[in-house]
């Protein structure tokens, strides 16, 4: 990883559009600061496209889109996906009808009495009545964070009794189908944006941290770490190209502000 500040100028000042993880991304402490919000506002009035590719549940897609002002967000790391048609109505993805998602709905509530009894001090996340796609454990957002061991042994557990897992800083996600934000971000950009996937591999920046960010890190060339991720980087099979000196939501205020100044 080199260090943002060491980002050629011309590079950035083509990019045209910003992809972005919410948790310990853009919040610091579960929170969205004024200033996360200042620059997401002034990278949207610079005519960049905003698209959040996060873990948090469907439901907290819809009030993001419209209270962050995003053109689209991503959420349970692509098992759905909402925004704004040309008339301001919502449209949104889902990974499979309603029926499927029921069926598997029920699957991952049985596996979550399974992996409970085996790990009793992993609880069910408190958004998981939010979600469509996948079931999360808190591993570290109103309880203390856990031993990684402690998490990849989890993990390990939830893909023996044949469901997918990847892990974020703060939650285990359990899913009968793999999910990715990469393929769904793709998906969104070319079908709902018009933007092809070498056009975004040349204009579009991600940042993230951690591991649940992995397949966007090791798709797109243009990608910026929070300096947190320096916590992931041995779960990221490819690291970001640059980090952030500042860590949370400062770190994405330095990355906004690094792409603004780009171009003046």
């Amino acid at each position: 990883m080199q260090a943002l500040k060491d980002w050629p100028t011309a590079e950035l000042r083509g990019v045209r559009g910003v992809l972005t993880d919410i948790d310990d991304t853009l919040t610091t402490e579960g929170r969205l600061t004024s200033e996360v919000l200042s620059r997401l506002e002034q990278l949207r009035q610079a005519g960049l496209r905003l698209i959040a590719v996060t873990g948090r549940p469907t439901y907290w897609a819809q009030p993001l889109l419209r209270l962050c002002n995003f053109d689209a967000v991503i959420a349970e790391n692509g098992a759905s996906a909402f925004w704004l048609d040309d008339r301001g109505v919502q449209q949104a993805w889902f990974y499979a009808d309603a029926s499927t998602r029921l069926l598997h709905r029920h699957s991952l509530e049985s596996l979550a009495l399974r992996l409970q009894e085996r790990f009793p001090v992993i609880p069910v996340a408190a958004d998981a009545p939010q979600r469509v796609g996948d079931l999360t454990f808190d591993i570290g957002e109103q309880i203390l964070p856990l031993p990684q061991p402690l998490v990849d042994e989890a993990a390990g557990f939830v893909r023996d009794e044949g469901f997918f897992a990847a892990s974020s800083s703060i939650h285990l996600h359990a899913s009968v189908v793999e999910f990715s934000k990469q393929a769904t971000t793709q998906r969104i950009l070319a079908e709902v944006f018009g933007v092809s996937d070498d056009n975004a591999r040349r204009h579009y920046v991600f940042i993230g941290d951690s591991g649940n960010d992995a397949t966007m890190f090791a798709h797109y060339p243009l990608t910026i770490g929070v300096a947190n991720v320096a916590r992931h980087i041995s779960r990221l099979p490819r690291p970001p190209a640059y980090v952030a000196e500042q860590a949370y939501g400062a770190g994405f205020v330095e990355a906004a502000q690094a792409i603004l100044r780009a171009r003046t």
